[in-house]
């Protein structure tokens, strides 16, 4: 939820395929820091929507908003989470919304996703990576 400026994100599987590469790019050439995932324990890359194209064997992230530990938006996210999140009062009506952060969040996804499809071959897992298990023998294209 943007509740705060997007200025930073934490990409959790940044570390786990060559989606990496262009997410460093285009973070740089938006000024968006990427920070390390503040609540590893969490282990929210296994819990989130896209594991399942991760099990399918193709490398994804999973983007929130970043904070770091302690500062005024990480108080503002646990009490969103404990307040909120998959409750009656978890609506946009209901809750604060920083517009101008999540505009630019979709711009930041938008170029993401154009740097990712703008490049020959299809992204991998890293060769150490948990996850590259789950990959699967590229196809021969069709005739």
């Amino acid at each position: 939820m943007p509740h705060w400026p997007f200025t930073s994100v934490v990409a959790h599987g940044k570390d786990e395929s060559s989606l990496a590469v262009p997410l460093a790019e285009v973070a740089a050439k938006l000024d968006v820091q990427v920070l390390p995932d503040p609540e590893p324990d969490r282990n929210l890359f296994v819990r989130s929507d896209q594991y399942s194209f991760i099990r399918e064997g193709v490398p994804a992230l999973f983007f929130k908003f970043g904070y770091t530990p302690g500062s005024e938006e990480q108080k503002v996210f646990n009490q969103w989470l404990s307040e909120r999140y998959h409750a009656p009062s978890d609506d946009l009506a209901q809750q604060p919304v920083d517009h101008g952060g999540a505009a630019r969040f979709i711009t930041f996804l938008t170029a993401l996703t154009n740097a990712v499809a703008g490049v020959p071959g299809r992204p991998c897992w890293n060769d150490d990576s948990f996850f590259r298990r789950f990959a699967r023998p590229a196809q021969a294209p069709a005739p």
